[in-house]
């Protein structure tokens, strides 16, 4: 990776990159509510789950095959895969947030790389899925996959410490410490999701599903979803 592109790669990830994920919790907010998640153990416990169950498997995979296809020209794929995204999320809710995030960062980052042909990519995508959509500008700006895996599973874990930070009772510190200790595994992870290329997206996390359906019976709500 080139200085310029670290330095682009920084500017995608930083919260200042108006994408509004900051609104979103995936059910965190719900578990929080229900009492699962309450402290920085069970946080933890709720991040390790999400890289097992949802990054490595599905939305780390897919960003991954996305770039893939996008080396090849293979826009079929791409479209398919975006498609398959949305079919996996069971929760109306989360789907809704994956597609907003996504859509803001096409069109935010259209309007800052003033191309046409990255345009034309991005109506490729059906739904506009998170991970596709970083998928086609980690693409454009030349991120090789490691890299981008790597930066998309960071944007995602410190989502949500940074929601876990205004749900439980947790300090800064702790957050920080939790960042820390998800960040040492996610070279592992992603190692992991480059020898599963050939497989099929998949994701198994029962406990994240419901209560990402269960979000909206929460009584007092920060998040969208």
């Amino acid at each position: 990776m080139q200085p310029i592109q670290l330095l682009q790669t920084l500017q995608l990830m930083d919260s200042f990159f108006p994408v509004g994920a900051f609104a979103y919790s995936d059910g965190l907010e719900t578990a929080a509510a229900e009492g699962h998640v309450g402290d920085a153990k069970s946080l933890q416990e709720w991040m390790d789950h999400f890289i097992d169950a949802v990054f490595i498997p599905c939305e780390g995979l897919a960003l991954v095959k996305a770039i893939g296809a996008l080396r090849v020209a293979d826009l079929r794929t791409l479209s398919e895969l975006d498609i398959e995204l949305t079919a996996l999320r069971p929760g109306s809710a989360v789907r809704a947030a994956s597609a907003g995030v996504g859509k803001r960062l096409l069109a935010a980052y259209g309007a800052i790389c003033k191309d046409e042909n990255f345009e034309g990519l991005a109506r490729r995508l059906p739904h506009g899925n998170a991970a596709t959509a970083y998928a086609l500008v980690f693409f454009h700006r030349g991120i090789p996959e490691r890299e981008a895996a790597l930066a998309f599973g960071y944007n995602r874990l410190a989502g949500i410490v940074s929601a876990g930070l205004r749900l439980i009772s947790m300090g800064q510190q702790q957050g920080q410490a939790l960042l820390t200790r998800g960040i040492e595994h996610l070279p592992q992870a992603v190692d992991r999701i480059l020898k599963m290329k050939g497989e099929p997206l998949r994701s198994f996390g029962p406990l994240l599903d419901i209560q990402q359906m269960n979000h909206r019976y929460v009584y007092s709500r920060l998040f969208r979803s």
